[in-house]
């Protein structure tokens, strides 16, 4: 399938429903692909991934997830949430892919918006294969357990900057408004 950029771009949305179909290893392989071809400074290409499929993972990581939020102050309704037994964090998706990079705080504001700007492409790629996706930023608060994200593969000296999920969509949710907001246009 291929589509017009403006349709990926005009067309893509956040999607926190999923069916239980698996994402095909073609599929997932190039939306990585997508990944490493975003642009990066000075094309450091600090990305790493962890490709979680397995659902037994991804819940035992929402998990862990509620119970670090659950200790922090939140909103009565967000509390709730993260009280609830099914996957409130990663919204039942069949595919986690957690992007990581080498802690270097010099280099840490840079390395946010690589992985920000790889995020955006794959989820173009994803979305013009059909496949939802989602950036989970309460995934980040993993951070805080060192241990549970050595176990499924990323390194001590590494840190989670880009939790994000994958799956055929179950919702289809209208677009919200968008305007552009130009604080200044100089000529």
């Amino acid at each position: 399938m291929f589509m017009e950029l403006d349709d990926c771009i005009n067309g893509r949305r956040c999607i926190r429903r999923y069916k239980d179909d698996v994402v095909p290893k073609d599929i997932i392989d190039k939306i990585l692909h997508a990944g490493v071809w975003a642009p990066s400074g000075m094309n450091g290409q600090p990305w790493r991934f962890i490709v979680i499929e397995d659902r037994d993972t991804i819940n035992k990581l929402s998990q862990r997830t509620k119970e670090i939020l659950l200790n922090l102050q939140w909103p009565d309704n967000l509390k709730e949430a993260f009280k609830l037994e099914e996957d409130t964090i990663f919204y039942g998706a069949p595919l986690l892919i957690l992007t990581c990079v080498q802690k270097i705080e010099d280099f840490r504001t840079v390395h946010l918006l690589d992985c920000g700007l790889a995020a955006e492409n794959m989820f173009l790629m994803s979305y013009q294969e059909g496949v939802g996706s989602c950036f989970i930023g309460f995934g980040n608060f993993l951070n805080q357990d060192p241990d549970l994200l050595a176990e499924v593969g990323v390194p001590k000296d590494h840190e989670l900057i880009a939790p994000l999920i994958f799956g055929y969509p179950a919702e289809n949710p209208a677009p919200k408004p968008r305007e552009v907001k130009i604080l200044n246009w100089i000529k």
